[in-house]
């Protein structure tokens, strides 16, 4: 497993060392996927508001070859959103290897072989 860092950032919210170790932490699971991985960033931002629903807001960005895969999920909770949001990531990226890998690997072969009529004349 790779010891590579995410990009940490947060708007309204006291990014601590603990902070950005729990969400490195989580996110190394990703880099395991695909080597193809050039990095992750992953923004946290804090929105209050009276109901306190859907405060916490963490917004993934996986910078792959190809299309860059996002992800956001908001809750109540930082830590509850960070989980959601990896979780959505980790779905997006299993299914991006998993088709790449057929795309690939599964090429249309015939069930049969095809009869091809000669073409010289007699």
């Amino acid at each position: 497993m790779s010891n590579r860092e995410a990009i940490v950032s947060g708007v309204h919210v006291n990014l601590t060392d603990a902070l950005k170790a729990i969400v490195n932490g989580k996110v190394q699971k990703l880099f395991s996927h695909d080597g193809k991985i050039i990095h992750i960033e992953v923004k946290l931002e804090h929105t209050p508001n009276k109901s306190r629903e859907n405060e916490f807001v963490a917004h993934g960005e996986i910078k792959i070859g190809g299309q860059n895969l996002n992800a956001r999920a908001a809750s109540g909770d930082l830590y509850k959103s960070i989980d959601m949001m990896v979780n959505k990531l980790d779905r997006q990226l299993t299914d991006k290897v998993k088709v790449e890998g057929d795309h690939r690997k599964n090429k249309q072969e015939t069930s049969s072989p095809t009869y091809i009529p000669s073409t010289e004349a007699s």
